[in-house]
C-alpha cells in the first residue's frame, strides 16, 4: 500500500503543478478576455462554446479514461491499445465535425444568438485535434507517465492566452460577434500545437503502435468503456446547452432587457463558475491518477478501500479549505480582478459548489476505475434533469434570477453524488459487481498478447 500511496502522490503532485501553471494562465485569461470583450461579448462566447462542449464530449470524455484503464492493465501490449484508440478517435471525431459544420448555422439560431455563429465556427476544427489528444493522453496516463500531456496542456494554455490577448489588443474596432470569436479561434491553434508537442514526445510509441496489428477486440473493449462516461459528459454538456438557450431566455421573463440577460449568463458562466472550479487544479490531477491505479489494484487482487479513501480524503482535505477561501476572497475577486461588484454575492452563494464539483470529480474516477460508471450514468441523468426543472422554475422570478439557476445548479449536483456516493460504498463493499460479468472477461482477454 505504501508503495501505491506513494505513486499516488508522486503522480498527482506532477499533474497538480502542471496544472496550477495551466489554471493560473486560464484564469489570468478569463480575467483579461472578460476586460477586453465585455460581459455582453463574453456571455456570446459562453453560448457558442456550450455549444463546442457538447460536440467535443463523444472524444474527451470517455476515451481516455477506457484507455487508461485498459492500459493499467495490459501492461506490455499497450501499444496495441494505443492503435485502437486513436482509430476510434478519428472514426468518431471526423463524423462529428462534419455534422457540426453542416449545423453550425442552424445551431446559432436555436441558441437564440445569431452571433455566435463565428464563434462556433472557429471551434470546428477543435473536434478531431482533441479526439486524438484524448487518446494520447489516455495511454500516457495509463503508463504512468503524466509528463507528455502536463507539457502539451502548458504549451496549448500558453499559446492561448498569448494570442488572444494579442488579437483583442490590435484588433480593438471589431464587431462584436468576431471579437467573442477571437477566443475560440486561439483556442484552435493552442490545442494545434498543444497536439503537435504530444506527436513529437510519443514518436516512439506511435511507431510501435503502426507495427502493431488492428486488434477489433481491444476497440470493441475501449468502445464498451468508452460509453458509460461518454454518455455522462453527453447529458451533462446537452443539459449545458440547453440552459445556455434557456436562461437568458427565462432571464428575460424575469424583467431584463435581452442584452442584459446575456451579459448577466456570461458573468455567471464566464466569471463565476472559473473561480468555482479551481480548485479541480487538483482533484483533476487525483481523478485522472487514481483511476488506472485502483484498475491496477483491481487486477492484481489488492485491497481497494484504502486507496479509495486515501482519494476520497485527499479531496475533501482540498475541497473545504478552498470552499472558504473563495468565500472569504470574493469581494477581493469581485471588486480587483473582474471590476464587477454584482458578483461579489453569487460567489458567496455558491461557494459551496466547490466541494461538491471536487469531490463529484474524484468519486467518478473511482467508479470508472472499479468498471461501475455505466450505473452512475442514472445519477447524471437525474441531476441534470432536477438542475434543469429547477432553473426553469425559479431562473424566471424577479426575486431570485441568476440564484435561482445557482440553486438548481447545486441541488443537481449533490442529488448525483449523493447517488455516486451510494454506488461506490456498494461496490467497496462487494455489492455491487461490474456492470457487466463479462467486462472482466474481455479486459482479460485484451491483456493476452495477440496471436496475429
Amino acid at each position: 500500500m505504501n508503495l501505491a500511496k506513494h505513486a499516488l502522490i508522486r503522480q498527482t503532485a506532477l499533474l497538480s503543478a502542471a496544472n496550477v501553471a495551466v489554471r493560473a494562465m486560464g484564469f489570468l485569461l478569463r480575467i483579461l478576455t472578460s476586460r477586453l470583450l465585455g460581459a455582453q461579448a463574453v456571455g456570446v462566447m459562453e453560448l457558442a462554446s456550450s455549444t463546442h462542449m457538447l460536440c467535443i464530449a463523444p472524444v474527451t470524455s470517455g476515451l481516455p479514461m477506457a484507455m487508461s484503464r485498459l492500459c493499467a492493465r495490459e501492461g506490455g501490449q499497450a501499444p496495441r491499445t494505443l492503435r485502437s484508440g486513436l482509430r476510434l478517435a478519428l472514426l468518431v471525431s471526423l463524423p462529428v465535425f462534419a455534422l457540426a459544420a453542416l449545423l453550425s448555422p442552424l445551431t446559432a439560431r436555436l441558441l437564440g444568438d445569431a452571433r455566435t455563429f463565428p464563434a462556433l465556427a472557429a471551434f470546428l476544427p477543435c473536434i478531431p485535434v482533441l479526439g486524438v489528444s484524448a487518446a494520447l493522453n489516455g495511454y500516457f496516463y495509463g503508463r504512468e507517465n503524466a509528463l507528455p500531456p502536463a507539457l502539451s496542456e502548458l504549451c496549448e494554455q500558453l499559446l492561448r492566452l498569448a494570442l488572444t490577448v494579442s488579437l483583442l489588443l490590435a484588433l480593438p474596432a471589431l464587431a462584436l460577434p468576431m471579437r467573442a470569436a477571437v477566443p475560440a479561434l486561439a483556442t484552435l491553434l493552442g490545442e494545434g500545437a498543444g497536439l503537435a508537442l504530444m506527436l513529437l514526445l510519443a514518436r516512439r510509441e506511435l511507431a510501435l503502435a503502426r507495427r502493431t496489428p488492428r486488434a477489433p477486440q481491444t476497440e470493441r473493449m475501449l468502445v464498451r468503456l468508452a460509453l458509460p462516461m461518454t454518455a455522462m459528459r453527453l447529458v451533462s454538456s446537452a443539459m449545458r446547452t440547453v440552459c445556455a438557450a434557456l436562461v437568458p431566455a427565462r432571464l428575460q421573463l424575469s424583467g431584463l432587457p435581452a442584452s442584459e440577460a446575456i451579459a448577466r449568463f456570461g458573468m455567471l458562466q464566464g466569471m463565476a463558475m472559473p473561480v468555482l472550479m479551481m480548485p479541480s487544479v487538483f482533484t483533476g490531477a487525483l481523478a485522472m491518477v487514481v483511476s488506472p491505479a485502483i484498475a491496477r489494484r483491481q487486477r492484481d487482487g489488492a485491497p481497494l478501500r484504502p486507496l479509495a479513501r486515501l482519494a476520497l480524503l485527499g479531496a475533501l482535505g482540498l475541497c473545504i479549505p478552498c470552499a472558504g477561501l473563495v468565500w472569504a476572497l470574493s469581494p477581493a475577486i469581485a471588486q480587483r480582478v473582474y471590476r464587477q461588484m454584482e458578483l461579489l454575492p453569487l460567489l458567496r452563494f455558491m461557494a459551496p459548489m466547490v466541494a461538491l464539483l471536487g469531490v463529484h470529480q474524484v468519486v467518478n474516477a473511482l467508479l470508472a476505475g472499479l468498471g461501475i460508471q455505466r450505473r452512475a450514468l442514472y445519477g447524471q441523468l437525474a441531476g441534470s434533469l432536477c438542475s434543469l426543472a429547477l432553473a426553469y422554475a425559479l431562473t424566471a422570478r424577479p426575486q431570485l434570477r441568476l440564484y435561482g439557476y445557482a440553486l438548481a445548479t447545486m441541488a443537481g449536483h449533490a442529488l448525483t453524488l449523493l447517488y455516486n456516493l451510494s454506488l461506490l460504498r456498494g461496490a467497496l463493499r462487494g455489492e455491487a459487481p461490474p456492470d457487466r460479468e463479462e467486462d472482466a472477461a474481455a479486459l482479460t482477454e485484451c491483456a493476452r498478447p495477440s496471436k496475429a
